[in-house]
């Protein structure tokens, strides 16, 4: 089901890739104008190294298929840009952080909501610990 998952993600970059061909890239509207949608994706696509790191080399963003290559020139774009990387976290460090996310150690009400499925407020704060 996990890997289900990662598939769904590839295709829905693929439709991103299919899109920013319309534009002319690198970025969702002309002449490298950043909208929303650019905006929106930059935080995820720089964490999806942590998907290969967790969960192996079955979980990489291929960068020689075809149907990704606007994609991957987005992302580097993007990336390079001085207001974007401003904001991101270094990579060691958020590894850290979400390594008890991957590893199922996380104790909080998010962390149980993950474990079980469901949403944190979705949680009976009677049945559902929070504490170790």
């Amino acid at each position: 089901e996990r890997y289900e998952h990662f598939e769904n993600l590839i295709k829905g970059l693929k439709s991103f890739s299919n899109e920013l061909r319309r534009t002319k890239g690198p970025t969702f509207l002309q002449h490298a104008q950043l909208s929303n949608v650019d905006l929106t994706l930059v935080p995820w696509a720089y964490r999806y190294y942590v998907f290969e790191h967790y969960r192996g080399s079955k979980y990489v963003i291929s960068e020689n298929d075809p149907d990704l290559e606007p994609y991957h020139e987005w992302y580097e774009h993007v990336m390079n840009l001085e207001s974007v990387k401003r904001t991101l976290p270094d990579k060691d460090e958020y590894l850290e952080h979400i390594g008890k996310y991957a590893d199922s150690s996380a104790r909080s009400k998010v962390a149980n909501a993950v474990r079980r499925g469901v949403q944190a407020h979705e949680l009976d704060d009677d049945i559902d610990d929070c504490k170790e």
